[in-house]
């Protein structure tokens, strides 16, 4: 089904966006369901990646805009979230019972692409299998262990040299495998866990997995294009448009380009400017690769946006990227430093303004000290 596209500019799309992804609108209940409307979140680096889903739950502190990182934390020990490598090769914080559904989708295809690394690093596939079948029976029973003791398992059962690049790629393999995932926590340490002790059973065919992971994609990040899926699920063309014409998705054509959607167009937030303050691989900067330009603020060129961001987060105007920050936590304080493509009228101001008081927030302190600086 097409929609007209006559009053639909990259500002209104970027709004359309937010709204799909829970950032701005109506927020969901906890950050499990947030976990649980995304299918993934983009998580290389923990700390900021509690940011994502927090950011779009409901309160559950006082003085708090959005959840707080202890909710989000709970949910990895508690089991309910694992962080483990699936879809792109990197890190990524899925819901347990969707995890099966996203490797049986898209492992094979990641694992192709990782053959160059593997054979680089001297990997064979029988020393990949090897290792997946040490790490698997060294966590079998619930054991979960950190980096160091998977490497003496392997170590002990004879697999060679299991340590830096070819340690990561060791576990890298067994977790697309399907052997292990996250486990526990140790403190700041990540562990690995056995993958049926933690995982639902449930099997699912490869062709139903896809059309499920794209049903989610296009439900909590549309309207995005077939393109930007294949690059966030890395799947191949073919595939992801099958996928997508079996589900009958809503379409709309904008700049020569088709964007497909589920469910109606919200209506627009009201209010002035809003400025979020997100992590910097948040699911509105990292779920879009064909449209990444309606990413970045309209109001800005192009060759405005430099290469290299002064800092790694986004500051976020009207679900567009305008800037970008950095955070120090101190004793009695948070400094919070920003950069801007652009100056900000006054309105935009305050909302920079209220977007910081809420990271303040985020991070518990009782004080912050904002920079503005801009080109």
């Amino acid at each position: 089904m097409s929609t007209p596209t006559g009053d639909l500019t990259p500002a209104a799309i970027a709004a359309w966006r937010a709204q799909s992804q829970r950032l701005h609108g109506e927020h969901l209940a906890t950050p499990l369901a947030a976990f649980r409307h995304l299918g993934a979140v983009q998580s290389q680096e923990y700390q900021p990646s509690k940011l994502t889903p927090a950011m779009r739950a409901a309160a559950d502190e006082d003085g708090l805009a959005h959840a707080g990182p202890a909710s989000v934390d709970a949910l990895i020990d508690q089991g309910l979230v694992v962080r483990t490598h699936v879809l792109r090769p990197t890190w990524h914080t899925v819901p347990v019972e969707d995890l099966r559904m996203m490797l049986t989708a898209s492992a094979d295809r990641v694992q192709q692409i990782a053959a160059t690394q593997y054979r680089n690093l001297g990997l064979e596939q029988s020393e990949l299998e090897r290792g997946d079948d040490v790490l698997a029976e060294a966590t079998a029973g619930g054991k979960h262990l950190e980096r160091e003791e998977a490497a003496e398992a392997l170590a002990a059962a004879g697999v060679r040299d299991p340590s830096g690049a070819r340690l990561i790629h060791l576990l890298f393999h067994a977790e697309l495998e399907s052997r292990i995932c996250s486990g526990t926590p140790k403190g700041a340490k990540q562990t690995y866990a056995n993958f049926e002790d933690r995982i639902p059973a449930g099997e699912l065919g490869k062709d139903e997995a896809i059309r499920e992971l794209a049903r989610r994609f296009f439900a909590s990040r549309g309207p995005a294009t077939v393109k930007d899926f294949t690059r966030w699920a890395t799947l191949k063309v073919a595939d992801a448009k099958l996928a997508v014409d079996e589900l009958g998705l809503r379409e709309l054509r904008f700049d020569d380009r088709v964007f497909y959607y589920e469910g109606e167009r919200p209506e627009p937030v009201e209010g002035g400017p809003v400025v979020d303050f997100v992590q910097g691989f948040d699911e509105l900067l990292c779920s879009y690769t064909d449209s990444k330009d309606l990413v970045q603020h309209h109001s800005v060129a192009r060759n405005l946006f430099p290469d290299r961001p002064r800092f790694n987060s986004a500051i976020l105007l009207d679900g567009q990227v305008i800037g970008n920050w950095k955070a120090t936590v101190k004793k009695d304080r948070v400094v919070i430093e920003t950069w801007r493509v652009r100056g900000f009228t006054a309105a935009e101001i305050a909302a920079l303004r209220r977007g910081a008081d809420r990271l303040r927030a985020w991070f518990g302190s009782p004080e912050m000290e904002l920079g503005l600086d801009h080109d």
